[in-house]
């Protein structure tokens, strides 16, 4: 994985943090990545799914495991959406966490791209 590429932009994933944090076990970086992509990817499934059932409890359950996934490998974009969605979820606020969701599937993409384009690179 290219670490150059992928701290270029830290506001998708700052990397030399999530390094870090994996002990400078950059194989282990990559299984941690690996994993939080799957469980990300299925967790915003299962926001939509409570947006769609206007379940604000569930919004703001799954918002909170987003947020702690994304801070955990270091991914402030991504745990800046989950947050924000969080809040109105604990508010009722839906139509609007809707809207913040759209956005935090945007950022979700970006984030697959990004790292996409850095393993593409090894």
């Amino acid at each position: 994985m290219d670490e150059k590429l992928l701290d270029q932009n830290s506001a998708v994933l700052n990397y030399e943090e999530l390094l870090a944090r994996c002990m400078g076990n950059v194989d282990f970086v990559e299984r941690v990545l690996d994993k939080f992509q799957c469980s990300f990817g299925q967790d915003l499934d299962n926001l939509e799914a409570g947006l769609n059932s206007e379940n604000a409890e569930m919004v703001t359950t799954v918002a909170h495991r987003l947020k702690g996934a994304s801070a955990s490998v270091a991914a402030p974009g991504l745990r800046d959406g989950a947050t924000e969605i969080e809040h109105l979820g604990r508010a009722d606020r839906l139509a609007e966490a809707r809207l913040h969701a759209e956005q935090l599937r945007d950022e979700w993409s970006r984030f697959l791209d990004h790292v996409a384009g850095a393993a593409g690179d090894v």
